[in-house]
């Protein structure tokens, strides 16, 4: 498993705050990356209907977008490498310092990062791996800065709040379509599905 450069993680989502009038077991439980060097798929599905938010990124074919599905709606923009992937306005600025400490989860030797947020007194801490081999794992996402694959971190989408905690990791073949461009998506600027994004976790 040490040095795998292909395979898919699946991470646990626990809602540290949840601003939605809908309980927490009718919001996305479970995100999904796929990964095979510097080609990343990232999917958050809800548990109704066939609403959820996935990434695309893939270099070679210059794909850096995000897509937005919700109920019969079908949204997507496109970015570049140098983009924050919208819905993660409420990160932007965010400041990490490595705090030394290390651990393993789901077999992969970690390390701890203090996270601090403008305007926020809160202190957080996420977890890294160098142990899986995926390139610049972290594009798209507040966490760019950090060169390593993040298996207990978390997301601020407008008021929600979210942690993420690796649960399973599999060394498995990704098929091609995985990382290719979805079809019948409407094309819309990042304010405008950065907006819906942070609606439907409020709904």
């Amino acid at each position: 498993m040490k040095n795998m450069h292909e395979g898919e993680i699946y991470y646990n989502i626990k809602y540290i705050n949840n601003p939605s009038s809908l309980s927490s077991d009718f919001l996305p439980r479970e995100m999904v990356i796929s990964f095979r060097k510097d080609l990343i798929a990232t999917t958050l599905k809800a548990p109704f209907g066939n609403s959820g938010i996935s990434s695309i990124i893939n270099p070679k074919e210059h794909i850096y977008d995000t897509y937005l599905n919700l109920l019969s709606f079908k949204y997507y923009c496109e970015g570049t490498p140098r983009d924050m992937q919208p819905g993660f306005s409420s990160m932007e600025g965010i400041i990490f310092s490595e705090t030394g400490r290390k651990s393993v989860i789901c077999g992969f030797n970690c390390r701890q990062v203090r996270v601090t947020l403008p305007g926020s007194k809160t202190t957080r801490y996420i977890w890294y791996t160098n142990d899986i081999n995926v390139v610049q794992p972290n594009r798209l996402t507040p966490y760019s800065e950090i060169d390593g694959v993040l298996m207990d971190f978390f997301y601020i989408m407008g008021k929600a709040e979210m942690q993420f905690t690796a649960d399973e990791v599999f060394a498995r073949e990704i098929p091609d379509k995985v990382f290719e461009q979805k079809q019948n998506y409407k094309k819309v600027n990042r304010s405008f599905l950065d907006s819906i994004i942070q609606k439907m976790m409020a709904f």
